[in-house]
């Protein structure tokens, strides 16, 4: 194995990291050795839920143990994880980004789930978001199973939105003619809070405007297409052209910083902290709203997030599916809901009346679902996108008003397409997500 992805973090730490995950006890039972990412600190609430579902997982097989190892925070958990592979005891379950499943992959160290699901009755791919489904394949294969989506949503105050008499803006046009009637508002000069500073905010634009970064077979860049520099151009307009968002926004600070002063009406922000919203701001309790992101030439939003893997090297490989499985239920779904972690991944959850209740801001989420749309997973993605793209047009047109916009934008393309050259030409070529 050529173990490709292992690791910038020294090793010392490593060793240190490894050494907080104690020694097995051996009680006679089987054990499932199960990995997720944790803060590392005692407010993490991964750790709590996944020894509930280990609780109840064991309640229904008594004679297995679930080691739930939740406490290595997101930076190093892939370098300390891959120390477990290249050991040869690695875990047997194991939360995963979906950017990493390719690469993973491709390193030959994830289990194909194809044969597990078609012999498992209680487990439903359709019962979750096809983009997310698709981003669990690399090629036609199968290797990793949705746990919970991420998405882009708009949050609006619905008093402020019910003084102005405007509703939850559907397209970008009704996005400037809501923000120029809140304006009317005392202290709303710039009414949407958002952040064009970082590349990840950048995306859903561009595809709402019927672009891409990079062509599906992740050999072509596509930015300098007329709808990806469109789609630019509106986002630099409602700052410098439109004035309906802060401009400094666009040197960095945090949209919620606006939304707790109440100095934004509207802010596009991730639902991931739904759940949290009023614990995170009381101030605005029973005043707000979720929506999808306003539409541009189609309804898209990114919806991606984390997926369940299995290593190849498993010993217990059906017991690690059936807890797998059991975990992406839509009762223990419910549950990762209940503890204000993320939405679940689960699409049945959002018809329990009981979910309903205690999380009525969630119902947007089956509406964003059938327009989900995630990253291209290309292994060089981070340095065109987050990288080039960024410091090119990001970090320094963005802020300027009078910037040239498809300029910087032609410019970063050739050198982003010269790194996608350069990658491919001396590597193995592979696509992560199922090609529609």
């Amino acid at each position: 194995m050529r173990y490709a992805i292992v690791t910038t973090l020294a090793i010392v730490e490593i060793l240190a990291l490894l050494g907080r995950l104690g020694r097995d006890v051996d009680d006679g039972r089987t054990t499932i050795e199960f990995w997720t990412y944790g803060t590392g600190g005692a407010d993490n609430p991964a750790g709590p839920f996944w020894d509930e579902v280990a609780k109840r997982f064991t309640a229904q097989h008594p004679r297995v143990r679930v080691k739930v190892v939740a406490d290595i925070a997101h930076g190093p958990y892939l370098s300390v994880l891959t120390t477990r592979f290249i050991g040869g005891n690695p875990p047997d379950v194991m939360i995963m980004d979906d950017g990493y499943i390719g690469q993973l992959e491709n390193e030959g160290l994830l289990m194909p789930l194809e044969a597990f699901i078609q012999d498992d009755p209680e487990y439903r791919a359709g019962d979750f978001p096809p983009s997310m489904v698709r981003d669990g394949y690399v090629g036609d294969t199968r290797f990793g199973i949705p746990w919970y989506g991420g998405f882009g949503c708009v949050f609006y105050r619905r008093d402020l939105f019910a003084e102005a008499g405007v509703e939850a803006p559907r397209t970008w046009d009704e996005l400037v003619e809501v923000c120029r009637a809140l304006q009317n508002r005392p202290g709303l000069e710039y009414p949407l809070a958002f952040t064009p500073k970082e590349a990840f905010w950048m995306m859903p634009w561009v595809w709402q405007n019927g672009s891409s970064v990079i062509s599906p077979d992740c050999r072509t860049i596509a930015i300098d297409s007329p709808a990806f520099i469109e789609a630019v151009q509106f986002v630099h307009d409602l700052m410098h052209r439109h004035k309906v968002a802060d401009p400094g926004l666009a040197r960095g600070g945090k949209v919620t910083d606006a939304w707790s002063n109440g100095t934004a009406a509207l802010i596009i922000a991730g639902s991931w902290d739904i759940a949290r919203f009023d614990d995170l701001y009381p101030q605005w309790k029973g005043k707000w709203e979720a929506a999808p992101l306003p539409a541009g030439r189609r309804a898209v939003s990114f919806f991606g997030g984390q997926h369940l893997v299995m290593s190849k090297q498993s010993k217990v490989p059906d017991l690690a599916w059936a807890f797998m499985s059991f975990a992406c239920s839509p009762e223990n779904q419910r549950l990762w809901a209940d503890y204000g972690v993320s939405p679940p991944g689960n699409l049945r959850v959002y018809a329990m009346p009981e979910f309903q209740r205690r999380h009525p801001h969630l119902k947007i989420v089956p509406e964003v679902m059938p327009y989900g749309r995630n990253n291209s997973f290309a292994p060089f993605y981070k340095k065109i996108w987050y990288e080039l793209f960024q410091s090119k047009v990001l970090d320094v047109a963005m802020p300027d008003p009078n910037a040239d916009i498809a300029a910087a934008v032609r410019e970063a393309a050739r050198e982003m397409q010269a790194v996608a050259d350069d990658y491919w030409a001396t590597h193995e070529y592979y696509v992560q997500g199922k090609q529609s």
